[in-house]
């Protein structure tokens, strides 16, 4: 019988690569394999009437490359936000509709200028930020790779969540919405593993994709250990300045920054006037959570937009402060549900995404309560009742509650960070120092 493979010398056996019947092994375990079909089952339910809002990428791709669409008159290419302000899109979400239409040049892909194609990407992108969302937990706690509630309650949580994800991927089709996400999960892992250059990236990039996604801007300070155990100020190596926790998060910072400017900027030096779009209102529904804010305004008022990034920077601090970084997401998308005068179904996944890693991760052990009442609260009230006032109380009352809870809540209910921080040290201290000798026993004179 052929013999089983040795270790390499120098190399760990962990690092071979694993025979074939253990990859099919892993896949038939994988949770995704049964996430990916309940995914496509509402995408079948979805799909024959979905895309609704895929006209808005097309007309801006076509607007943004070829500079018109359909007989409208107003100039397009690098005066698009100016003639258009209505298009709160940004141009990274063009660049990857124009992409997704003509994948051969010249020539749009499939019916209704590729929107079966973009769907399938954008169910593809939410179980990415699943994946992503996992990865992050594992290197977070190891302890939970071997624990036996893990893996049902990430399928449970997983399926939720791809319900509300595929009413944004294919019942709306908002490709910028569902790259803002992707990319604010992925920041987050890069900040946690210590990589402030792809943490400041992807940061950038999610703005790039959809402005609001400022509200992310906390993660950035996730970059350096210290921060992310909650100890900047406190509890420092002995010579390590206060400055030297700063480093990571201002690299993140400006990589950050380089990569809104690289996006933006060109426009608003083609035509100073794309300022417009910065002051673009939108019409305050009588179910939103400005609205039972007691904010009655008919249109978005000037200050809302700047206050929802504002507050969920803020609260994004408050929870580094409290040692409780795995929220940063949640409370940022609650800071915007609150704030938005808009009420569409696309918005959950926001709330969901943030829900379904402080549940899985936040807490002691993972409970998926948050998830759960998320999900009740945006996406199933509005089937109960048609009472706009009940229906905005319930997402207004939902911020509220989360973000007193994750906030508030006793630590001994949530993950604690400090005996994690334990076992995390800088590489320079995994080497061990000689042992010290024992001193010298004093001579017995005879």
């Amino acid at each position: 019988m052929p013999s089983e493979p040795q270790p390499v010398s120098g190399w760990p056996a962990s690092d071979l690569p694993a025979p074939a019947h253990t990859w099919t092994r892993r896949l038939i375990r994988s949770p995704f394999l049964p996430l990916s079909a309940w995914t496509g089952i509402w995408f079948a339910i979805l799909a024959r009437h979905g895309g609704i809002a895929w006209i808005f990428f097309v007309k801006g791709s076509s607007l943004l490359f070829d500079g018109n669409y359909n007989g409208h008159n107003r100039p397009g290419f690098m005066h698009l936000y100016h003639s258009y302000p209505g298009m709160q899109i940004g141009p990274l979400a063009f660049v990857l509709a124009q992409v997704i239409r003509n994948v051969v040049p010249g020539q749009p892909v499939g019916p209704y200028q590729g929107v079966v194609l973009a769907q399938l990407i954008m169910s593809a992108i939410g179980l990415g930020a699943l994946a992503v969302i996992r990865r992050i937990i594992l290197v977070s706690r190891q302890d939970l790779a071997a624990s036996r509630g893990f893996r049902p309650a990430f399928l449970a949580g997983g399926a939720v969540f791809m319900v509300a994800w595929t009413e944004l991927a294919v019942a709306y089709g908002h490709l910028d919405d569902a790259l803002a996400l992707l990319l604010g999960t992925c920041a987050l892992l890069a900040a946690i593993t210590g990589r402030p250059v792809l943490t400041g990236l992807a940061i950038g990039l999610a703005a790039d994709a959809k402005p609001w996604a400022l509200i992310f801007l906390p993660v950035l300070l996730v970059t350096d250990r210290n921060w992310r155990v909650g100890r900047p100020w406190q509890d420092r190596p002995p010579g390590r300045p206060l400055l030297a926790s700063l480093r990571s998060p201002l690299i993140a910072t400006a990589f950050a920054l380089a990569a809104v400017v690289a996006a933006w900027l060109p426009f608003f030096i083609a035509d100073p006037l794309t300022i417009r779009a910065l002051h673009y209102t939108i019409a305050n529904m009588p179910d939103s959570g400005l609205r039972a804010l007691g904010v009655h305004a008919a249109a978005t008022p000037p200050w809302d937009r700047s206050a929802q990034v504002l507050v969920a920077c803020a609260l994004g601090v408050v929870a580094i402060w409290r040692r409780r970084w795995p929220a940063i997401l949640l409370l940022g998308a609650g800071a915007r549900i609150a704030l938005d005068p808009g009420v569409h179904g696309y918005y959950t996944p926001d709330i969901m995404v943030g829900a379904l890693l402080w549940d899985l991760l936040g807490t002691r052990r993972p409970l998926l309560a948050w998830t759960c009442i998320s999900f009740f609260a945006l996406n199933l009230i509005p089937l109960i009742t048609a009472n706009s006032v009940i229906r905005g109380d319930f997402r207004l009352y939902l911020v509220v509650a989360f973000t007193i809870f994750v906030l508030a809540v006793p630590a001994r209910l949530t993950w604690d960070l400090r005996s994690d921080a334990a076992h995390e040290q800088p590489a320079s201290q995994h080497l061990t120092a000689a042992p010290t000798p024992p001193p010298a026993r004093p001579a017995v004179r005879g």
